[in-house]
């Protein structure tokens, strides 16, 4: 992968809004960075299904039996 990707996707996903400067990221080693771009696509993965998960279980709250409350099936008497 080019090395301006690599970059820019590790810079995006630390949420800098600046190039790091020589000496610092750019001459750290390629299997390194390699590294931290599949530790943050598993972090991103992550959230996601957690976001996903939370948004199922609120439609199963709200889409059914008034809330989520369970009321008996008979009549009261």
């Amino acid at each position: 992968m080019h090395s301006a990707i690599v970059m820019f996707a590790l810079c995006d996903n630390m949420k800098w809004n600046h190039l790091p400067c020589a000496g610092g990221l750019y001459d750290q080693d390629p299997d390194l960075m390699d590294k931290f771009s599949v530790l943050f696509n598993l972090r991103n993965q992550h959230q996601a299904d957690e976001q996903k998960r939370q948004q199922d279980e609120m439609k199963n709250r709200t889409g059914r039996g008034g809330g989520g409350i369970k009321r008996p099936a008979g009549r009261r008497r």
